[in-house]
């Protein structure tokens, strides 16, 4: 059994989560503050077109990612969230 990824972010000064179900391919979003999470919830559940690194050092491509759809596609659109919406993505804090 695939342990769920979990993630925290933040906005505002206020502490939250998002985890990623891999069995069931949701993601959930954990905030108090109920706008952020919607603005999470939102971002999370749309379609992106992002530009990616390829195979050299100055090759990149576009491609169109569903963060639901993979642990590897919601961490690729995490990268992206902050310019798009505010949300900082604390990649090294764990969440219990």
């Amino acid at each position: 059994m695939q342990e769920n990824f979990k993630v925290a972010v933040q906005r505002n000064n206020q502490c939250g989560y998002i985890e990623y179900d891999q069995a069931s391919k949701t993601v959930k979003v954990v905030f108090d503050d109920a706008e952020t999470r919607q603005i999470i919830e939102a971002y999370l559940a749309a379609e992106h077109v992002i530009r990616v690194a390829g195979e050299g050092l100055l090759d990149f491509k576009d491609v169109t990612i569903r963060p639901a759809a993979s642990v590897d596609n919601l961490k690729t659109a995490l990268t992206r969230i902050w310019g798009k919406t505010g949300v900082h993505v604390d990649w090294s804090r764990p969440v219990a």
